[in-house]
């Protein structure tokens, strides 16, 4: 059996992507899949796992994955030490971000990057597809385009599908990389498996010891992440380490001052003002501390709260 464990955050696409690797492995009949979510608090940017376990006969252990072939990290700041115990032997862990990792086990992929260039969002889930499509025998850049196309909104296809693409030919080149290297540099002798062969279902993917060649290194650099942004819950402790991607924007002209918001707002970073503040309401918001999850705007009954594109933000 091939298992791999998804570690991502509400609104990334982890359950999405666990079910289109699931739908991919089992087009032609021959294997069997099973994918399901494991929540925390259900809203946008908690963490929370997937899994998807695929193999040639009907699986019928459906407890959560502790220990996988692949796992797969949506969101770079929920790695943390003690990821290797995740791992079976020969497995490997892939994980958005632009910065090297320095262990052969880890796959820096900057999936953000990626999807921001071709989708003009930072929706990191089939950029993983396809990278597993490359080092997975369980799945083939066909299956997992027609699984795209079967079970994603038509209007997703042609740019999820040129994701998948783009992710496969970047992880071929950087397979490349690493045996010219392992083969003719200081590394010589050195090379070591990556990923070796579990079952018949599993291709190794090969990387020298002392480097795992970096992908997407021609897109720009995310904000440096907080060694220790979260709690296992959720919640943040440190300032907000770059992830969000919107943001609330309060109209003050519009708002009655209700604090629905303020009572809704499931990690209290909106706050009441003593008196009135400065743009006449009676409410703020702790911008360092909210996660985007755009709980207050569904609550606000007078559109006085909106969700506004963090990148807009960035540029003003």
């Amino acid at each position: 059996m091939i298992e791999v464990l998804w570690h991502g955050r509400g609104g990334q696409g982890a359950f999405t992507a666990a079910r289109l690797l699931g739908a991919a492995a089992s087009l032609d009949g021959k294997r069997h899949a099973l994918a399901f979510p494991s929540f925390g608090p259900e809203r946008r940017g908690a963490p929370m796992r997937a899994f998807t376990k695929i193999d040639t006969v009907q699986i019928g252990d459906r407890s959560a994955v502790s220990k996988a072939d692949f796992v797969i990290y949506l969101d770079g700041t929920l790695l943390a030490p003690g990821w290797e115990r995740e791992l079976k032997l020969g497995g490997i862990c892939l994980v958005n971000t632009a910065e090297a990792l320095d262990d052969p086990r880890l796959l820096p992929i900057d999936a953000d990057g990626l999807a921001t260039e071709l989708l003009g969002r930072p929706i990191p889930n089939t950029v993983f597809l396809g990278a597993l499509a490359q080092l997975a025998d369980c799945v083939d850049r066909e299956s997992v385009e027609e699984a795209i196309r079967q079970y994603m909104p038509p209007k997703l296809h042609e740019g999820n599908i040129k994701v998948v693409e783009r992710a496969i030919a970047l992880v071929q080149q950087a397979d490349v990389a690493g045996h010219e290297e392992s083969a003719g540099g200081e590394s010589a002798g050195q090379a070591v498996t990556a990923a070796e062969t579990v079952t018949a279902l599993h291709r190794s993917a090969h990387s020298s010891a002392e480097h795992m060649p970096q992908l997407f290194t021609t897109v720009p650099e995310p904000s440096a992440y907080a060694d220790t942004t979260c709690y296992t819950a959720g919640y943040l402790t440190q300032v907000n380490a770059g992830w969000r991607n919107v943001r609330p924007v309060l109209d003050a002209d519009a708002c009655t001052g209700c604090l629905q918001c303020y009572l809704y707002c499931p990690d209290g970073a909106i706050f009441k003002v003593a008196g009135q503040n400065k743009t006449g309401v009676s409410v703020d918001i702790d911008l360092d501390f909210c996660k985007g999850c755009g709980v207050c705007a569904a609550a606000c009954k007078f559109d006085a709260l909106s969700m506004a594109p963090e990148a807009n933000a960035k540029e003003a």
